[in-house]
């Protein structure tokens, strides 16, 4: 598993910090939140957000507290501060839109799921 920053590729507007196995499969989560084929990602190196204040959110959280993530005044460590800053640039930045179609195809391939009966009942009427 990778961690990485994903942003939009016009403006350079912050997507999210996403995990995921391989490039395919981080279009299909970003894909939650907007379209993958706009968007650039760079491997997110060691670091992490942090939750620098008392917070009254506990995981794993209540159903009912789902809004509350925990990390609503989270804060990057300093490492993905550096990474993240203009002035050094350390990040490779690609596109996700080639992910983003390899992912298409494949879903595109894949055979439709077939309905059958019930165990037991065969036909219209049971």
């Amino acid at each position: 598993m990778n961690a990485y920053f994903v942003r939009k590729a016009a403006n350079h507007e912050v997507v999210g910090l996403f995990v995921a196995s391989s490039a395919a499969l981080l279009a299909a989560v970003v894909d939650e939140c907007c379209d993958p084929s706009i968007c650039d990602y760079a491997l997110a190196p060691m670091g992490g957000l942090m939750v620098a204040a008392v917070t009254r959110a506990r995981w794993p959280f209540a159903a009912d507290d789902a809004d509350q993530t925990g990390l609503e005044a989270a804060v990057l460590s300093q490492q993905w501060q550096d990474d993240l800053c203009d002035a050094d640039n350390r990040l490779e930045w690609r596109s996700l839109k080639p992910a983003a179609l390899r992912l298409l195809r494949a879903l595109e391939k894949r055979p439709a799921a077939k309905e059958s009966a019930p165990h037991g009942k065969s036909g219209a009427d049971g």
